[in-house]
């Protein structure tokens, strides 16, 4: 149990090693990938003599290289992806910077072929479409470069100006064609003509459309349609030349995507191993290397770091507790999450509220149960949960990426059988199986009961772990807290009572003495303020003021009526439990009734059918959604405000992550 509700156990390691071993032992470190880095201005036994490393200039020349080999990836249509690759030796930066030159100079020479063979496409494309407005006019090119009394232009206009156009030109002489279909930017290609006179004024009125005028080249003859065949000459020769192109740019990608895969992995290993030494120290002769290791991998990173120090080192093993630090809360010890693989997917939820910190209780494992066991009760139903199980399984089995979440649900589907036993359902059916408990409709009182009898449980739970967390930090002020020992002693009386007043009724006896009892810790809480009041006028050495007394006793009446209401507010909330219990059901009838006005219009069994399928569907698609999002308000709101902060620091080792190159 200690395991399941405790993050991995940690140990503190700090290395000594010679400067000239600093290299091979980083490397060594990143390759085992176990050590979680510390920096040594948080370790509080950090050398006068050692500073930290100043990698500023090396990681912005790293940084500068790493952006032209993304570069030349993007020109070559490659991109990453991660691989797991063994770690090289160090890089030689001035080698490097020449052959990447010689690369970019090499792939530089193909883009800019390509551009411009596009770039000649898109033109042609345009002529072609300027030709093919053109070509009603049935007029050679030349003639209508020489017209000496009509004036002839062609160009692009966006097609929302097109209306203002031709009101511009309602009282000139003129001619507009427009092509047909716009172009991708949304303007349209237009062909006016005039007479010379009337040239300023169509001039003009083309301007103020914001008309972009197209020359025909000098060396395009003949009519149009004959233009229109030799630019789709060109237009193939150009399409061929492109292809080309492209093809000698995918042979060059394959030739060099094995040497820039190298350079990239290369670079990453060694931009990491700059930012690793960020966090570490250095004197004159030797480095500092400080960090947390989980306690169960210690031994083999000893190991790891003697072989690459060649046993020219000093290593310091010490438990999260021996460091002032750590005590004070100043640093954090990273959190590693171990849970049984059937627990591990709620570790998203946890992390979505915040990772534990080291010491306090992790509580994915409780998490997990709870949200299993609310979700059969409100959910309980032989067939849906069957539906359930086997829709996370077709996900597990075929969707990787997915898995966490296939097993939630199969998990969910199982507890939803369990369940459905208990309610004695099979997909609404209540006559295929008797109830092992009771039927929702036909029982709520004690449904009900049963839904905040478990929210009391589950509070009163969170109220444990809070007092444990309390007494592992050796927190003696959770006797006074909100979800502290005596709000907890009271809050557990005060149920008992309840418990004993709805099942025993007028007949019980001892009452008064119950609320004697009850009246203990509530009086506690209420002298709460006044006694710390009382204490610092003791401590000051003067006796304290009445208004201040009377002060700090209100406040103290205040809080306490603030946690009673909160309390029987946060227990009643529970109820959701049964009444989502009870729609679960209510939806069932409302299929049924469905069904039945289906079938007493004359419906066939495939419209039966459809309908018990569709209701089904419904009720797991949108009923399912629904629940587990009620049960994560319950746990995140009701159950993790009694006992947990959050606030830990994420286990992240230094280890290489290389990547591979490959084509889009």
């Amino acid at each position: 149990m200690a395991t399941i509700l405790s993050p991995e156990p940690m140990r503190h390691l700090a290395v000594v090693v010679l400067a000239s071993d600093l290299e091979e032992v980083t490397r060594a470190i990143a390759s085992e990938g176990v050590l979680h880095l510390m920096d040594v201005r948080q370790w509080d036994e950090a050398l006068p003599a050692v500073h930290p490393f100043d990698v500023s200039s090396r990681l912005n020349e790293l940084e500068s290289l790493r952006r032209q080999v993304d570069r030349l990836c993007t020109a070559l249509q490659l991109q990453k992806l991660e691989e797991a690759e063994e770690a090289g030796g160090p890089i030689d930066l001035t080698p490097l910077r020449q052959r990447l030159a010689e690369l970019s100079q090499e792939v530089e020479h193909y883009s800019e072929q390509g551009s411009q063979a596009q770039e000649e496409k898109n033109q042609l494309d345009t002529l072609r479409r300027h030709l093919q407005a053109l070509s009603p006019l049935g007029v050679p090119l030349a003639a209508l470069r020489d017209l000496q009394y009509v004036h002839l232009v062609t160009g692009l206009l966006p097609q929302r100006q097109l209306a203002r156009l031709r009101e511009s030109l309602a009282q000139t002489p003129h001619i507009l064609l427009t092509a047909d279909v716009p172009e991708p930017d949304g303007r349209i290609l237009v062909t006016a003509a005039g007479l010379r006179d009337t040239q300023t004024a169509l001039d003009r009125a083309l301007r103020s459309a914001q008309f972009e005028r197209i020359e025909i080249p000098p060396r395009l003859g003949g009519t149009p349609a004959e233009a229109m065949s030799e630019v789709d000459q060109q237009l193939a020769a150009g399409a061929r030349h492109l292809e080309e192109l492209a093809v000698s740019r995918q042979q060059l990608a394959e030739k060099l995507a094995p040497e820039l895969r190298q350079l990239s992995a290369g670079l990453a290993r060694e931009e990491l191993l700059v930012r690793a030494r960020s966090h570490m120290g250095a004197s004159e002769r030797t480095a500092l290397i400080t960090g947390w290791v989980p306690a169960v991998l210690a031994r083999r990173l000893e190991q790891v770091v003697q072989q690459a120090a060649h046993g020219r080192c000093a290593l310091q093993w010490r438990d999260p507790s021996g460091l002032e630090g750590v005590r004070e809360g100043r640093v954090p010890v990273p959190i590693l999450l171990h849970n049984p693989v059937l627990v591990r997917p709620f570790e998203r939820m946890v992390r979505n509220y915040g990772l534990p910190r080291y010491g306090d209780i992790e509580p994915t494992a409780v998490m997990a149960l709870g949200f299993l066991t609310m979700f059969g009760f409100m959910f309980g139903d032989v067939g849906q949960g069957l539906v359930l199980f086997a829709l996370g399984y077709f996900i597990y089995r075929r969707m990787f990426r997915y898995r966490d979440y296939a097993i939630i649900l199969m998990e969910c589907g199982v507890f939803a059988v369990g369940f459905g036993f208990l309610y004695g359902s099979v997909f609404g059916v209540e006559d295929w199986l008797p109830a092992l408990w009771l039927r929702p409709l036909d029982d709520m009182p004690r449904l009900m009961f049963a839904a905040v009898a478990f929210g009391a449980g589950f509070l009163s739970l969170g109220m444990v772990l809070n007092i444990v967390n309390a007494l592992r930090r050796r927190d003696a002020s959770i006797i006074w807290e909100r979800n502290g020992l005596l709000v907890a002693v009271a809050y557990w009386m005060a149920i008992g009572l309840a418990a004993r007043h709805f099942t025993a009724g007028e007949r019980s006896n001892g009452l008064g003495a119950a609320l004697l009892w009850l009246a203990v810790p509530v009086g506690l809480l209420l002298l709460k303020e006044p006694v710390a009041v009382l204490w610092q006028a003791l401590r000051e050495r003067h006796l304290p003021v009445f208004a201040d007394m009377l002060g700090a006793l209100i406040q103290s009446l205040i809080e306490l009526l603030d946690t009673v209401l909160a309390s029987i507010a946060n227990t009643a909330t529970f109820i959701r439990l049964a009444a989502f219990a009870l729609s679960h059901a209510g939806l069932f009838l409302a299929t049924f009734s469905i069904a039945s006005a289906v079938k007493q219009a004359g419906g066939g069994l495939i419209a039966l059918a459809a309908v018990h399928i569709l209701g089904n569907a419904v009720i797991i698609a949108l009923e399912g959604m629904i629940v587990s999002i009620q049960i994560l308000r319950l746990e995140y709101y009701e159950f993790f405000s009694r006992f947990y902060s959050g606030g830990g620091e994420e286990y992240r080792p230094l280890h290489f992550a290389p990547t591979r190159l490959t084509r889009t």
